[in-house]
């Protein structure tokens, strides 16, 4: 077996990714998650793909997405027919080393719960259910109409988009939002403490809809923790959907 670790891939083995992403999602029926764009760790050196070849053939892979300083996420594929035998365990070794290099604490492997191989392999190294985020897809044919009581400005955060919102010049919110082929993805929302219970995360998250389909977005995406039941409900009362369930086991 081969190993290779890198932050930038091949063409070919772009492609050799997306086929082993696809071969396990049609036999697990599962969404294929995945995470393959490393411009947007936090920490840009780690060198977030590892890809174990035999001979010309990718059996394994795992990439690892960094949102902050001292978190990990790990994504993770092995071909249906080649599980059980240890491969995924030799890159998660090297993962925790490097982990252990660039100062990376807290390590989580995500899982589409509909995998119940994946489940079954998590459950047997030890791994812990933390918690569930549930990916929400807005429905673009809802036109977002805010009450124009904020004032939202938006400026570049490195690879993101910042959106501020104001009330008469002070900032009571704010959020990011990452535009990849079409598809925006909403981020780190949030509302100052003292100013929250007065509908102003409401009228941020409409102003940020009306802005992103105004640009041209084709998806507008966004995560929200199981935990914060207030944001589910905001979110599907202002016409986000479910579009899948991801879970994050702790290791």
């Amino acid at each position: 077996m081969n190993i290779i670790n890198t932050n930038m891939l091949t063409s070919n083995q772009y492609h050799d990714i997306k086929s082993l992403i696809e071969v396990c999602r049609l036999a697990d029926n599962s969404k294929g998650i995945s995470f393959l764009e490393w411009e947007m760790n936090y920490i840009k050196e780690y060198p977030c793909f590892f890809l174990m070849y035999n001979g010309s053939a990718l059996v394994s892979f795992a990439s690892v997405f960094i949102p902050e300083e001292g978190v990990c996420e790990i994504y993770a594929n092995t071909l249906p027919g080649l599980r059980g035998k240890g491969y995924f365990l030799r890159l998660l070794e090297l993962i925790k080393a490097k982990n252990k290099d660039f100062g990376i604490e807290k390590a989580y492997i995500v899982n589409d719960p509909s995998c119940i191989s994946g489940t079954t392999a998590l459950q047997s190294i030890g791994a812990r259910l933390e918690s569930s985020d549930y990916l929400m897809r807005y429905n673009n044919n809802i036109k977002p109409v805010p009450k124009r009581i904020l004032n939202l400005e938006r400026s570049r955060d490195g690879n993101s988009e910042k959106y501020r919102a104001f009330l008469a010049g002070t900032e009571v919110g704010h959020c990011y939002v990452e535009h990849t082929r079409g598809t925006a993805s909403i981020f780190g929302f949030w509302i100052e403490e003292k100013y929250r219970g007065n509908g102003y995360g409401t009228e941020m998250l409409l102003l940020l809809l009306e802005s992103l389909l105004g640009q041209g977005s084709s998806r507008i995406l966004l995560h929200v923790n199981n935990a914060n039941k207030a944001a589910h409900r905001m979110y599907f009362h202002h016409g986000f959907i479910h579009d899948e369930q991801i879970d994050y086991w702790r290791i």
